[in-house]
């Protein structure tokens, strides 16, 4: 009997294990709250092929961060593309851009950008962008 109830009382506990373990997961770590990192995109709406985005970085009182790494990875919103990925460069006192990012496909895109300070300190920041198709009205 003992080796009847075992089925019985596995399926119930991985159950409950697979909810709490999926709970934990949480919303994606940001990184340095005294940091604010935010991007803009020209043209808008964006089209398919080359974008600018134009990235700055400031503190929390405003005050523009230099010396920053920021890489920005574009993915599409559903499985099977390739992510484009692209480093910012420095304009400006927290002014960054990539001048160049390609979307490669219209639809909705989520870029996902990291700025990495060399004392160590980062901040993570996630925009969703939808692209709409080339220029002139071809797909």
């Amino acid at each position: 009997m003992k080796s009847a109830l075992l089925p019985v009382l596995t399926f119930p506990v991985l159950i409950l294990l697979a909810l709490l373990l999926g709970a934990c997961r949480g919303e994606m770590e940001r990184g340095d709250p005294g940091l604010v990192l935010d991007v803009a995109i020209s043209p808008t709406p964006p089209a398919v092929g080359p974008a600018r985005l134009i990235i700055t970085l400031e503190d929390t009182a405003g005050a523009p961060v230099e010396g920053a790494e920021i890489v920005v990875e574009g993915n599409m919103s559903h499985a099977g593309m390739v992510p484009v990925v692209d480093t910012a460069q420095a304009e400006g006192p927290g002014s960054y851009g990539i001048s160049d990012f390609r979307f490669t496909m219209a639809g909705d895109w989520i870029l996902t950008l990291r700025a990495t300070l060399p004392d160590g300190r980062w901040v993570r920041a996630v925009r969703p962008t939808k692209v709409v198709g080339r220029v002139g009205g071809s797909p």
